[in-house]
């Protein structure tokens, strides 16, 4: 009888009910996240449903140094996606199928607009495939503005992802509150930016998501952190337990300078495999996590994944505290 009264544990996609996800690549064309309109609207919509009500696009910004997000460079699909699942087929080739499935086909060279009208003028119904597929070409569009011509994808400028946002929220009519920020490759150029005070922040005006390789850190790594502080901002560094390079010593010394953390909720469930879910854990345990976000860059990820949170209480508790704290950027 007592147990009526015993607070339920949350779970799955539970945890996702009211909440805002601050780490994603949702918005479509710009970076290894999604590659079009209606892939990226799909997977909105189902966090609707699991009842997400905000959701921070932050696209990679690499700067114009040949960092371009593509399979070879960056590792679009298996750099994110390093383990196999069950059954032998790897989640990134399940998501590039995924993908190719669900995106809109549509040529560059086709004029939907005549195409509706002629359509249209002869009382006809136009199919909903070419009007998405008309929506898609002019959002693929915007890569051809003169101002953003030969801007390398995964290396756009602040400028050109704004461009995309906003055409993004002329298509998107659902229930998620969208915004854009950056996810920032601390490199040179990131630097410079700082120092302009030119930098895509979350809605408070100050925090700037950042990230590192996941195999080594940034020769300009602390003057950036020390720089973005001194300059009014304050820097969450994207996914720590990722970071192969970094040790206990490196955590540390970060959180003594300031410096917080955005766990990927995904590592939680074993996504990312054994060494990230257990370096997680241990961070989540010792109480260096300030935030989380999703990463998602496949709806299949959020199918598969989401459901498989399933906590102690005190974790559960600790999880549920990083969510409390993405509502307040």
């Amino acid at each position: 009888m007592f147990g009526l009264f015993k607070k339920e544990r949350k779970r799955g996609e539970q945890f996702l009910v009211g909440s805002t996800d601050i780490h994603c690549h949702i918005l479509p064309g710009v970076d290894d996240g999604f590659a079009s309109l209606s892939t990226s609207v799909e997977l909105l919509e189902r966090e609707a449903n699991a009842g997400v009500k905000r959701v921070y696009f932050t696209p990679h910004s690499m700067g114009l140094s040949g960092a371009v997000v593509d399979p070879r460079s960056y590792g679009t699909h298996h750099h994110h996606h390093p383990h196999s699942s069950k059954g032998g087929k790897s989640e990134s080739s399940r998501s590039i199928q995924d993908e190719s499935a669900n995106a809109s086909v549509f040529s560059s060279e086709r004029n939907y607009e005549f195409e509706i009208e002629k359509l249209r003028a002869e009382n006809k119904i136009v199919p909903s495939s070419i009007l998405q597929a008309a929506r898609e070409k002019e959002y693929a569009e915007i890569n051809k503005l003169p101002e953003f011509l030969g801007e390398p994808i995964g290396g756009f400028s602040d400028a050109h992802l704004k461009a995309k946002f906003e055409k993004f929220k002329e298509f998107y009519t659902g229930r998620v509150d969208v915004r854009l920020a950056a996810e920032y490759m601390m490199n040179k150029e990131f630097l410079d930016k700082v120092k302009a005070k030119d930098l895509l922040t979350y809605s408070d005006g100050v925090h700037v998501l950042v990230e590192t390789s996941y195999y080594s850190a940034p020769l300009e790594m602390d003057e950036i952190l020390y720089t973005l502080q001194i300059e009014g901002y304050k820097p969450i560094l994207a996914h720590p337990e990722r970071y192969r390079y970094m040790g206990w010593n490196d955590y540390e010394k970060l959180k003594e300078k300031g410096i917080e953390f955005q766990l990927t909720y995904l590592s939680l469930t074993g996504y990312y495999g054994k060494t990230t879910l257990k370096c997680a854990l241990d961070l989540l345990d010792r109480g260096f996590f300030d935030y989380t976000g999703s990463d998602y860059h496949r709806t299949s990820t959020f199918i598969h994944y989401a459901h498989k949170l399933d906590f102690n209480r005190r974790r559960t508790e600790a999880l549920e505290k990083l969510f409390a704290n993405n509502s307040k950027l």
